[in-house]
């Protein structure tokens, strides 16, 4: 099979594992379906343009909330996964807040006072719903716990853990992935300079961890190896668990 027809077959498998997987997170969740909206957003939203009096609910793909500290540095500040929350009216006041992503994402759109209806008459949505936001809090409390303590290399590592944990598709010891950000993106999500990454991702290839198979299609040849890289590994996988894939070691 040539490179661009397996290429093409691995974006069409990927994609169709995504919407398998988005449905199923999602799946607790429908019964806020019924009252929402489907909207869909290219690869930069401002947050301000949402409106303040909605809730949303990812439908499809990976989005991250991103802001700009002055106006040369830009902070990815969290990574949201098919059935996460957003409200755009209780988000920090920081300055140009968006939603990042590297390619389009879909959504629901629910008014608030629909949302508190709905909530309100099912005890076990509202519960749905309360997991679900403390499990994106205990994603930023990792998040902010590897930005502070890691090293360069323990960061892309924890990167990869996470994306491979939660979007990829195992085989033997090997996982393929796409990544949910663009070289950029990754960089504003780690606190690390573009080139740093680039310089990070070669060093893993050359060691035979990972390889890259086009701009954004990762496979991690070996993950115990791609774990023994990052202290946080077990802890991330562990934060993920309900969605680890089997993997061979």
């Amino acid at each position: 099979m040539s490179m661009t027809l397996y290429n093409t077959a691995s974006r069409s498998r990927d994609r169709a594992g995504e919407r398998v997987r988005a449905d199923a997170e999602l799946a607790a969740l429908m019964k806020l379906h019924g009252r929402a909206q489907f909207v869909r957003f290219g690869n930069q939203c401002a947050l301000a343009a949402l409106g303040a009096g909605f809730v949303y609910v990812v439908a499809k793909g990976v989005v991250g909330i991103e802001c700009a500290v002055d106006s040369g540095v830009r902070v990815v500040t969290a990574l949201l996964y098919p059935g996460d929350l957003i409200v755009p009216k209780l988000q920090a006041p920081l300055p140009r807040l968006a939603l990042t992503s590297q390619r389009p994402a879909e959504f629901w759109k629910i008014t608030t006072t629909a949302f508190a209806e709905e909530t309100a008459r099912d005890n076990q949505l509202w519960q749905t719903i309360f997991v679900r936001l403390n499990a994106q809090n205990a994603r930023q409390q990792m998040h902010a716990a590897a930005t502070s303590a890691l090293t360069s290399e323990e960061r892309v590592a924890a990167f990869f853990v996470e994306c491979g944990t939660r979007l990829g598709f195992p085989s033997g010891r090997s996982i393929s992935f796409e990544l949910p950000l663009s070289r950029y993106g990754i960089a504003d999500y780690l606190a690390l300079n573009a080139d740093t990454v680039s310089r990070t991702f070669s060093a893993l290839a050359a060691a035979n961890i990972i390889e890259r198979r086009g701009r954004f299609q990762i496979l991690v040849r070996d993950w115990p190896a791609l774990e023994a890289r990052c202290p946080l590994s077990e802890a991330i996988i562990k934060l993920h668990a309900a969605v680890k894939p089997a993997l061979t070691r």
